[in-house]
């Protein structure tokens, strides 16, 4: 018997409450709210040179539409069903053959070799106190290891001083305006990956947070984070720790560890971050159900094994226009590269957003597997 999907049993069940309690829930329902958005991306990648079927020149644009109801809250209970539809508008090469599929958008949207042309974005019941929120269905999560589109159940509760983070997820992907991958089981055989995280603020000022996440009989993370900030007069500023290690089950992959250390300061609405990372130098760090560390719009080196990377961001909003640029180095065995990001962000007109990025990079000429990339992306959008 296929597995049915943690997303479709969350439709299923807002559409049987829907009739079974029709009087009960009659308000909440006709009190919800529709929202959306209309968007257009565009990328074009130039590589100096072809190296296989992902790494080459492309050129493409799609557009999206979502589309998202929410229920107005019945005893703290809510509902939210939302879906994204595709129409690839533009290929350089409708043609070329790509890792995933056929023509240059299928190296951002596809699905079994083929332009995706719809999914759900959303679907999931949530129950929210102050101090209690608890989401079940497919939902958008960012925290360690997990991040982008999960089918998941979570939990964000606040004890005191205490934070705690509970998570299980059994899908994960993408599905956004910027690029569609479909969603990919977690762990299949042995049910999916959990997470369990725990933060203490001692001060306004300090805390530290404890993790651990396991898919059984596949691999573990532990880590811990350390923050501090502070502000004296008109400056904020702080760091942070962040160690991780794996512990993996499956024969011939060895363990790992990384180490990210950052400290940041705010003077005059100039935002400056310095970062480094650091993998183990015997092993590659290898991730689960996606990542929160990586800064770059690229980074393909940052969790192979020895890799070192040193980066410096700078973010500013200079009349309504949000800049942020991005330099970084990566050492990895006995190469070097370099990276230059900038972002961009504009209001058009009220609920009409422009998002433009920029990457450079600069590869190590001994490195045969790389070759230097520029890749120019914008999004535009209209919100209701």
């Amino acid at each position: 018997m296929k597995k049915i999907s943690l997303s479709l049993v969350v439709m299923a069940t807002i559409s049987l409450s829907s009739v079974l309690s029709a009087n009960t829930l009659g308000e909440a329902l006709s009190n919800g709210k529709v929202s959306g958005d209309l968007s257009a991306t565009y990328e074009g990648r130039d590589l100096k040179k072809d190296l296989n079927a992902y790494y080459h020149d492309t050129q493409y644009s799609v557009g999206s539409i979502g589309l998202n109801y929410k229920t107005a809250d019945f005893y703290n209970f809510g509902a939210v069903v939302g879906f994204r539809a595709y129409k690839t508008l533009f290929e350089g090469d409708s043609h070329k053959e790509t890792s995933t599929g056929f023509g240059d958008a299928s190296e951002r949207f596809y699905e079994t070799g083929k332009n995706r042309n719809a999914d759900l974005e959303n679907a999931y019941i949530s129950y929210d106190l102050e101090n209690l929120h608890i989401k079940a269905g497919r939902q958008a999560l960012s925290t360690e290891w997990i991040d982008k589109t999960q089918d998941a159940v979570s939990l964000f509760t606040k004890l005191n001083d205490t934070d705690v983070e509970m998570i299980w997820t059994n899908r994960q992907g993408r599905v956004s305006s910027r690029d569609y991958r479909p969603m990919t089981q977690v762990n299949p055989e042995n049910g999916g990956l959990y997470k369990l995280g725990i933060t203490q603020n001692f001060t306004d000022n300090i805390s530290a947070k404890a993790y651990g996440l396991t898919a059984p009989s596949l691999k573990d993370i532990y880590g811990g984070k350390l923050n501090f900030k502070n502000k004296v007069n008109d400056i904020d500023f702080g760091a942070m720790a962040h160690y991780a290690q794996t512990n993996e089950d499956v024969n011939n992959v060895e363990n790992s560890n990384i180490t990210e250390l950052t400290t940041f300061a705010t003077i005059s609405g100039f935002k400056t971050t310095l970062g480094y990372i650091q993998v183990d130098k015997d092993a590659e760090f290898k991730y689960i159900a996606g990542e929160t560390i990586n800064p770059f719009e690229e980074g393909d080196q940052i969790y192979l094994k020895d890799a070192r990377t040193t980066y410096l961001m700078l973010s500013k909003k200079i009349v309504d226009v949000k800049l942020t640029a991005l330099y970084g180095i990566t050492k990895y065995e006995e190469f070097k590269k370099s990276e230059f990001n900038l972002w961009g962000t504009y209001e058009l007109v009220k609920n009409l957003d422009l998002n433009i990025g920029y990457a450079f990079t600069n590869e190590d000429n001994s490195d045969a597997n790389t070759t230097n990339l520029q890749q120019l992306n914008t999004t535009i959008a209209y919100i209701f």
